[in-house]
């Protein structure tokens, strides 16, 4: 099958919009700006589908609801899926959830035509190890996309059938859209950001997986050798307040230093991102794909993270910016010293961020790897019908 036949529908059933979900829509968004027909499929209120229609103005399917575990809806979504199968001549699907993947299953095993099914799989835990679980992985599916070696490799160590049928491609970002400003952001300004001041932020969920502690940590630590410095946090509060992390900014002595800013819809989201001078993931875990780190490099700014998952994978530690372990705060403060107190430096690690984010994290290479993913599942396909 050629690009030009090719027309897939990805299954981006997810109850919020979060990182598996931009995945899924921003792969469709990607495919049909290059020309590959492509439709998002969910229910029809959730988060993604909301932001595939108003947002990317993308084609969708909502005829289903398969996060329902109702019984009764089961024999439904699958009759209305296949019938949308070969009604809109879909040639490709693409499971972006666990859910996606079982009907994708059922629909490729009841199809009258060759379906290739692909799974990509954004997943933090392992998969559960069991006979059926294992049969709907080796034999249900044809190709498997993993958003990190990380991911790949806990799957691998449950199941070893991932090699051969599989391929690491990275979430992607409209480099286009997301550039580095050509003027200062007008938020600093509204920020009462000095210009010799360095701005070091985290723009992230409160939450405790995202470790702002360990940042505000490092923020105190840094600013005995770094005193130009100004640290920031941006995010929606989500089991840890912004309350409780002014109280820890004050216990530190750094509440006058640190700027809490409330999530703001109206206010664009490269406005904020270009605001800062370095971008600073501190998270324990999940970041199997990590969007902002990516924002982050696609508009010039160095990042200081963590090594958590996917995290070591995007940032090349002392090119793009800085790696340490997670819950370090004394190497992230030692990385976040560095960068203030070096302008030419920051400059240097900005810019290469930004070649590595054309590079590897653009719509043009996402569809390039994403394709080669979709022709080896085509060949899979292919020979096991010729061995039948």
């Amino acid at each position: 099958m050629t690009a030009s036949e090719l027309k897939t529908l990805q299954l981006v059933s997810v109850r919020w919009w979060n990182a598996s979900a931009y995945y899924g829509i921003s792969l469709c968004d990607a495919l049909n700006r290059a020309g590959i027909p492509s439709i998002a499929g969910g229910r029809i209120d959730s988060p993604p589908l909301r932001k595939a229609r108003e947002v990317f103005s993308l084609p969708t399917f909502t005829e289903i609801n398969l996060e329902s575990l109702k019984p009764q809806l089961a024999l439904r979504n699958l009759r209305a899926l296949r019938r949308y199968v070969r009604e809109a001549r879909i040639t490709l699907i693409n499971a972006h959830r666990p859910e996606d993947h079982s009907f994708g299953a059922l629909l490729r095993q009841f199809s009258s035509t060759p379906l290739p099914l692909v799974r990509t799989v954004s997943d933090v835990r392992s998969p559960r190890d069991h006979r059926l679980n294992r049969l709907l992985h080796d034999r249900g599916t044809d190709f498997y996309i993993f958003s990190c070696k990380a991911s790949y490799e806990r799957y691998q160590a449950v199941w070893p059938i991932f090699e051969g049928r599989s391929a690491v491609i990275y979430s992607a970002l409209n480099t286009d859209f997301y550039r580095p400003l050509q003027e200062p952001s007008p938020l600093r300004l509204k920020l009462g950001i000095k210009p010799e001041e360095v701005l070091v932020g985290v723009i992230a969920r409160l939450d405790p997986v995202k470790d702002h502690a360990s940042f505000l940590h490092a923020a105190a630590q840094a600013l005995e050798k770094a005193p130009r410095a100004r640290f920031l946090i941006s995010g929606e509060d989500c089991n840890v307040t912004r309350e409780e992390l002014q109280v820890l900014a004050g216990e530190l002595g750094i509440l006058e230093r640190v700027i809490f800013l409330d999530r703001d819809d109206g206010l664009d989201h490269r406005e904020l991102i270009g605001a800062l001078d370095v971008g600073v993931v501190s998270s324990n875990g999940s970041e199997v794909i990590c969007r902002i780190a990516v924002e982050y490099m696609a508009l010039g700014i160095p990042v200081v993270s963590t090594d958590i998952n996917v995290l070591p994978e995007i940032v090349e530690h002392g090119r793009s910016g800085f790696v340490g372990g997670a819950g370090d705060h004394q190497a992230m403060a030692r990385h976040i010293t560095t960068l203030v107190n070096n302008a030419e430096l920051r400059k240097k690690m900005g810019q290469t961020a930004r070649r590595d984010a054309e590079a590897r994290f653009s719509y043009p290479a996402l569809v390039e790897q994403t394709l080669v993913a979709y022709r080896r599942a085509e060949e899979i396909v292919r020979k096991g019908r010729d061995k039948g």
